[in-house]
């Protein structure tokens, strides 16, 4: 679902006709802004406008390490300028592509303008044709759109067809799954990854047999005692060492299907065999007081 950031940046875009792969230094001059990097230790990004907010200029973090990330950063802070008020903005870290915060706030705001604006959902729709969940696929979107592989990762499975989500750890510690609408299984955060997952075996150390995706028991990632046995997902994992994360695409390509306990309660009540000798528990009297 498209979200009211996300509508504005589809609008803005089909206003002055971007292109798939937006030039976000055209767009900021479009939009009478100047991109500057700077030397910061304080910020990652920031917005400081005119006085009248009808110009501005967009600082970036000089020594941030991805280019996805500073094509981030810069259509983050655009989002700021459409959608906010304020004349000086300045970001954090950690108010950016961060993700573990899902109200309703400026940041994720300007994080949903900037994930529309780059990753269009009908373009992005366009670009996945038939093909299946795989981190090949989405670094290939990845690098079509100028786009870091987390975000990348987030809006493939918002849209893709199939049903997937991507989840990120830092420290072994889940910190959040998305998308949590679409997927229909629940992933708890906060939690320490499983033993049997492929992201654990990885940040141990462990060489993996083979790439891409690969099954694993469905209770190593979702917390569910409702999960049937031998239920399974498929999962594939990639580490990030520079943020001591781990970022893991899960699909549930089989069915899962949820055991209902009341319905087999009352299937065993319905045996024809608890009508026969053979009944396995057979009423007692009660004692009369």
């Amino acid at each position: 679902m498209i979200t009211r950031e996300g509508h504005l940046a589809l609008a803005l875009r089909e206003t002055l006709r971007l292109p798939a792969r937006v030039d976000l230094s055209a767009l900021a001059q479009d939009l009478k802004l100047s991109i500057v990097e700077a030397d910061a230790d304080s910020f990652d990004g920031a917005l400081l406008c005119s006085r009248n907010r009808l110009s501005g200029r967009i600082l970036v973090k000089r020594s941030m390490r991805e280019e996805g990330r500073k094509r981030f950063t810069v259509a983050h802070e655009i989002g700021h300028f459409i959608l906010h008020r304020e004349r000086q903005i300045s970001c954090l870290p950690s108010d950016i592509a961060r993700w573990e915060n899902a109200g309703e706030n400026p940041e994720r705001q300007a994080d949903n303008f900037a994930s529309e604006l780059q990753l269009p959902s009908h373009e992005l729709l366009k670009q996945i044709g038939d093909g299946s969940p795989s981190f090949q696929l989405i670094g290939s979107l990845a690098d079509f759109f100028g786009t870091s592989l987390t975000a990348t990762a987030r809006k493939y499975c918002e849209v893709a067809p199939q049903e997937c989500a991507v989840v990120w750890s830092v420290d072994g510690t889940i910190r959040w799954m998305h998308p949590a609408g679409r997927f229909r299984h629940w992933i708890g955060t906060g939690r320490e990854i499983m033993d049997q997952t492929l992201a654990r075996q990885m940040l141990d150390g462990q060489q993996l047999a083979s790439s891409g995706m690969q099954e694993v028991p469905a209770e190593a990632w979702i917390s569910d005692y409702r999960l049937p046995e031998g239920a399974t997902i498929l999962e594939e994992s990639r580490t990030m060492p520079f943020y001591n994360g781990c970022l893991s695409l899960l699909w549930a390509k089989r069915e899962i299907r949820y055991r209902n306990y009341e319905e087999e309660e009352r299937l065993k009540e319905l045996d024809p065999q608890e009508f026969t000798h053979k009944r396995a528990v057979w009423p007692t009297k009660k004692k009369r007081r």
